[in-house]
Formats: C-alpha cells, sequence, structure tokens
C-alpha cells in the first residue's frame, strides 16, 4: 500500500519531501507537495476522535458538550450565517488543489476520511473545545486531546496575555467563518511506524483588539458595528492534527500545534 501511495504521489505531485513536521510554518514556506516525510516530534498517545461514523455524531475524549448533529443545523457556514461579513479575496488557489489531491489519496489508502463533512465538524469542534479549556485555564484538561509538549507551550503563551486577552480565546462554534487544509501528509518515523499530518488554518469572529491579522483582512471584511457592541474582526488560527496509521494503533487524533493570532499580543 505504500508503494502503491508512493508511485501515485510521484506522478500527481512530482516531488517527496524529507523534513520532518516542525512548528507552524507561513504557508509560502510549507512544502504541500509531499505525502512521505520522517517524524520530528513525540509519539501520538490517545486523544482525539476523529473517525467517520455513518449517520452518527463526530466527537472526541474528554467532550462535555453536546456535539455536532450531522444534520446541518449547526452548521456555521449556510448562507446568511454571518451577517456584516463579506468576502473580499480568495485563499492561495493552489495551495487548496495540491492539498485536497493529497488528501483524496491518503483517504483512497487508508480511509481516514479526512475529505468528509464529519471530519470538518469534528475539527471545528476540536478549535472550540482547546479554545475554551485555554481561555479558562483548564490546561490539565487538554493533556491526552493535546500533546503533552503543547499543552505546556500554550500555558506558557496564555501567562503572557492579560485576563481579557486569554478570555478572548474562546471561540463558539458560530465565530467560525471558514476553514481549510494548509498542509497534509503521511511521514514514516525511525521505527517504520506511519502517521498522517494535517494542518488547518480557521478564519474566526473575534472582538481582539490589537494589529490586525493580514491573513483574515485579505479575504474578509467586517462591517462597522452599529448596534454599539465590540466591533469585531476576523482573526485566524493554525491546528496540527496527526494520527498513527500503523496497524494495531489506536485510530485517535492528537492535536500536536497550537497557533492563535493572539499570540502575537504577548510578542
Amino acid at each position: 500500500m505504500q508503494r502503491i501511495t508512493s508511485i501515485a504521489t510521484r506522478r500527481e505531485l512530482g516531488v517527496f519531501t524529507t523534513q520532518g513536521p516542525a512548528a507552524y510554518r507561513q504557508c509560502a514556506s510549507v512544502r504541500l507537495c509531499a505525502i512521505i516525510r520522517p517524524l520530528a516530534g513525540e509519539t501520538t498517545p490517545p486523544g482525539l476522535r476523529l473517525r467517520r461514523p455513518r449517520g452518527q455524531c463526530v466527537f472526541f475524549a474528554g467532550q462535555k458538550h453536546r456535539p455536532y448533529s450531522t444534520e446541518g443545523r449547526d452548521e456555521p457556514q449556510r448562507a446568511g450565517g454571518h451577517p456584516g461579513v463579506s468576502v473580499v479575496g480568495v485563499p492561495d488557489p493552489i495551495t487548496w488543489i495540491r492539498c485536497k489531491v493529497v488528501m483524496h489519496l491518503i483517504d483512497l489508502c487508508f480511509e481516514l476520511g479526512i475529505t468528509s463533512v464529519e471530519f470538518d465538524k469534528g475539527v471545528k469542534q476540536a478549535l472550540v473545545h482547546v479554545s475554551n479549556m485555554m481561555s479558562s485555564g483548564k490546561f490539565e484538561d487538554l493533556r491526552g486531546i493535546v500533546s503533552n509538549k503543547m499543552v505546556d507551550y500554550v500555558e506558557e503563551k496564555c501567562k503572557s496575555l492579560t485576563d481579557v486577552q486569554r478570555q478572548e480565546l474562546a471561540i463558539s462554534v458560530d465565530d467560525i467563518i471558514f476553514l481549510l487544509p494548509e498542509d497534509v501528509s503521511v511521514f514514516v518515523d525511525e521505527y517504520g511506524r506511519r502517521f498522517c499530518f494535517l494542518a488547518m488554518r480557521f478564519w474566526l469572529l473575534s472582538t481582539l483588539e490589537g494589529p490586525d491579522d493580514p491573513e483574515g483582512t485579505e479575504i474578509f471584511k467586517v462591517a462597522s458595528s452599529e448596534d454599539g457592541g465590540p466591533q469585531k474582526r476576523v482573526v485566524t488560527a493554525v491546528y496540527e492534527f496527526q494520527r498513527e496509521l500503523t496497524r494495531g494503533a489506536p485510530s485517535d487524533w492528537t492535536i500536536t500545534n497550537v497557533w492563535h493570532w493572539h499570540w502575537k499580543l504577548s510578542d
């Protein structure tokens, strides 16, 4: 199966990378043309569940709130779901096409369901859960869902924010405008274990005060508030997900990197 993956990828994408998944890189420097690369990081503990059950809700370990239904009632990207938000640009189409090609190849070989609507709802659910845990300072509750190394990192980042800034980290389902894959691959570590790596960027509505997020303002524009409430703006967040594909390994996804535009306030 790995040989089939390699042949298909070489034919479609032409390039392999030998770089492991590092901390989040800007889109211009991300190698999106790869499907096999070595591991740089810790092994995957049991955690986020983003499997593709038929006719069921997507859920993950530690969840205490109602999961997304599959009836579309909670879908935040329906028409008219964000009044006052207009589209003024488009994300990089080459990034989208390359990621979609690789994702379909991975689905063809490993049947992960990462191109499904249920998976999109699952990663949105993960963003909501993790951001709310960070906002409330419940970092220990993230262990098993987020890698231990990343839990320590986000705890340090949150310490450098004011109480108000940390509270602004909390995201609700209705705050999510759009999401897009920015990097996806399958890599093999020195022990021969296979992992799937996926980086997703989210565009979010926030009342955060501070510098504009260029990734947000280049694509979306928010009309001025007319009700006297806080002015909303579009900011982004990037989450990286990882799952072991080795036969017999748990079918759980773990968040291995968390990046919010809010971190800019602590730089």
